[in-house]
């Protein structure tokens, strides 16, 4: 498999995953008044969002937690980022991936890291995007065990062993 047809598995298996987990949130009862929820999510997207204007020299002007009155808006907000991550994706060649990707915030983890960060290129900071994603789905499943929802299981393999659904995003409570 080329680097190109991996990484757009990746992000196929992470816009399922973000789907799913978003299906059962917005199943839960009374979930726009959980605000621990809504500020896993928004970080989950707005992370997703943040590459990608870094990969596509966009703007960084994004909305903020405080901007979505309910978990349903921040909803169909992450609903929006999947097309744009696969027409992003449908464009890149192999030789893209090794392309020095300046992250803006980086400098800020100086005094963290004990020292200045190191270089990251595309590929680096696309594993990070869906990485990161992994890591909030399973902060947020845990909130939703917490309320006593059984969470989905969400894991890449379980998406191969399904088959490779593709993502069906319902933003409706």
């Amino acid at each position: 498999m080329q680097s190109i047809d991996l990484f757009k598995e990746l992000f196929k298996h992470m816009h399922w995953a973000d789907a799913t987990i978003w299906k059962n949130v917005l199943s839960i009862p009374d979930v726009n008044n959980n605000q621990q929820l809504k500020t896993l999510l928004y970080h989950l997207h707005i992370t997703q969002y943040a590459f990608y204007h870094i990969w596509t020299n966009l703007s960084r002007e994004f909305p903020k937690e405080s901007e979505f009155k309910t978990i349903q808006e921040v909803a169909e907000w992450a609903s929006k980022y999947p097309d744009l991550a696969q027409s992003f994706l449908a464009k890149l060649k192999d030789e893209d991936f090794g392309k020095v990707i300046h992250i803006p915030w980086s400098e800020r983890l100086e005094k963290v890291l004990g020292r200045k960060p190191a270089q990251s290129n595309l590929a680096e900071t696309m594993i990070q995007v869906t990485a990161h994603s992994s890591y909030h789905r399973g902060q947020v499943n845990s909130r939703i065990r917490v309320l006593n929802v059984d969470p989905p299981m969400v894991d890449f393999i379980t998406w191969v062993w399904l088959g490779k659904p593709v993502a069906v995003w319902s933003v409706e409570i």
